[in-house]
């Protein structure tokens, strides 16, 4: 039996890029290794620490606290526009990476779309900054 393709409402196959397990940080000790001498990038809404992995891949982590929006509803919000715009970014500019995302307070407050501007402008900061 075949599992058919995931469809849009309206019937037509999505584009969605993947996000596996193996893209996510879930050790303490994965995420003590990006804290270790990290490069950051950091604006208004974001924080984000990335160090090189010995992976093909790049692995993504949260720490998404009680302190950016006391509402749980608020803080799946910002990790869910966190996991989108990673899937989108790397999964055309694939780099190893381990990276780990701190929102700020302002976070909760800023549309989706101002979130994933910032977003795009960290992964493209810290591209250059491992290319370079």
């Amino acid at each position: 039996m075949t599992v058919p393709a995931p469809r849009t409402q309206r019937g037509e196959p999505t584009t969605r890029k993947s996000f596996s397990s193996e893209q996510k940080l879930r050790k303490p000790s994965e995420f003590k290794q990006v804290f270790r001498n990290p490069t950051a990038s950091s604006d208004s809404c974001f924080k984000v620490l990335a160090r090189k992995n010995s992976l093909r891949i790049s692995r993504l982590g949260m720490a998404v606290s009680r302190n950016t929006d006391r509402r749980a509803v608020g803080r799946n919000r910002i990790k869910r526009v966190i996991r989108e715009s990673f899937r989108h970014y790397y999964s055309e500019n694939p780099a190893n990476l381990d990276i780990v995302v701190l929102p700020r307070i302002k976070a909760a407050s800023t549309s989706n779309e101002r979130l994933f501007r910032s977003l795009e402008e960290h992964w493209l900061r810290l591209e250059k900054q491992f290319k370079g």
